[in-house]
């Protein structure tokens, strides 16, 4: 992979607003490439996509799934759930979504692929953003190029994002006809984010309704209902599983009982994703990969931060240090122990349920820019990349999308 300047679209930002994207929200600071003074992209070979990205993509979400097996179905099955710091009240809940095999429409892996070499950072298979960009504008980004001859007709991208969403929207239509999509009502790009995916469920023949989670309500009988008091069958939110594990706690303490556990293990709700994708959401499931994949060829070495052998082992050369519910590179730290005086950290309210330790692999580099890949799984199969880029090593909310 390698990337190139590139010169902006002259009307990029009347295109954002044609595909729908508030545009408003790219420039403060820039957050999509074309913002930039001087704009760039990546260029990868098809050899590239398919027999490496691709394959690592696909090869990673099996072993992603034996891990979920082996937290559920395991001989440590406690053990690990109190790694994973899942409250025992949602355990019982997950077992069933997983044997249920409850639907799963989308994830995404972080990787860092260097000079050919491609390592997991980490997995976002809960609440994953920046799918609109890498489905839609990216997509435009380069069928305009193709149309004004800055790139040839020949060029393609690895990008069936759209098209795979709206399959896996039809196969939620078997369920119910309806479905609720959420997000939380301060957040323009979670707005953005869940409204498209609501613009694929009506395409797969859906009634996509859009509700904010503040608006949720529970009736007598304890099933979820919108603000018109409907039933909600099934429920698409873009909102962490473990913010309502904490929630339904407080919530218990004010009024006796949990509403979302119940829920979630009783299936009167389908959710997705599922609750089972809780266990794919916290880095936690990181070591426990690496326990059940040793020295893999895409697992950097990673350890819960403790007194055991293997920490120790990692401290002793470069590391990253992460919390193990932190999102958007919050309360990340990166350690040379040889130079402690350079430690990069990004500091935040994450880390009280406890950090993570993983063998630091260098981002690949452009200009003063650090590049994140991030791969798309669609209803269990890869669909695409998107590119983020950041002045920091640790990849946070004001990274920059790089088309390719």
């Amino acid at each position: 992979m390698k990337f190139e300047k590139m010169n902006a679209r002259r009307n990029w930002r009347e295109r954002a607003d044609e595909a729908g994207y508030l545009a408003a929200i790219l420039d403060n600071p820039p957050y999509w490439v074309e913002a930039l003074e001087e704009p760039f992209c990546g260029v990868l070979t098809m050899e590239e996509v398919e027999g490496v990205i691709e394959a690592a993509t696909s090869e990673l979400y099996d072993m992603s799934l034996q891990a979920v097996e082996f937290v559920v179905n395991g001989a440590s099955s406690e053990r690990c759930f109190d790694q994973l710091k899942i409250a025992p009240q949602y355990r019982n809940a997950i077992r069933k979504s997983w044997r249920r095999h409850d639907q799963s429409i989308y994830g995404r892996f972080d990787f860092a692929y260097n000079n050919g070499d491609l390592k997991l950072l980490e997995l976002n298979f809960d609440t994953p953003t920046s799918l609109y960009e890498a489905s839609i504008m990216q997509w435009f980004w380069l069928e305009d190029l193709k149309v004004q001859k800055t790139l040839p007709e020949t060029c393609d991208q690895f990008n069936s994002l759209h098209e795979r969403l709206i399959e896996s929207f039809q196969k939620a239509k078997r369920d119910f006809s309806t479905i609720h999509l959420a997000s939380v009502d301060d957040s323009a790009e979670d707005e953005d984010t869940v409204k498209y995916l609501q613009s694929c469920a009506l395409q797969a023949g859906l009634d996509a309704r859009y509700i904010f989670m503040k608006d949720l309500g529970v009736d007598s009988l304890g099933q979820l209902i919108d603000l018109e008091g409907n039933v909600i069958n099934q429920l698409f939110k873009l909102y962490p599983w473990e913010y309502l594990m904490y929630e339904d706690a407080d919530v218990k303490k004010q009024f006796g009982r949990q509403v979302f556990s119940p829920l979630a293990e009783s299936s009167l709700t389908k959710f997705i994703e599922p609750t089972w994708k809780m266990i794919l959401s916290n880095k936690a499931i990181l070591p426990l990969l690496w326990q059940l994949f040793p020295a893999h060829k895409y697992l950097l070495e990673t350890a819960f931060d403790d007194e055991s052998t293997d920490a120790h082992f990692i401290r002793q050369s470069p590391h990253v240090r992460k919390p193990i519910f932190g999102r958007e590179g919050g309360s990340v730290s990166i350690i040379d122990p040889s130079k402690p005086e350079e430690t990069i950290e990004k500091e935040s309210v994450y880390g009280s349920e406890g950090f993570i330790l993983q063998a630091l692999h260098a981002l690949p580099k452009y200009k003063d820019y650090h590049l994140v890949m991030g791969s798309w799984v669609i209803d269990g199969q890869p669909a695409g990349i998107g590119l983020r880029a950041d002045h920091n090593p640790i990849t946070g909310n004001t990274a920059v999308f790089v088309p390719h």
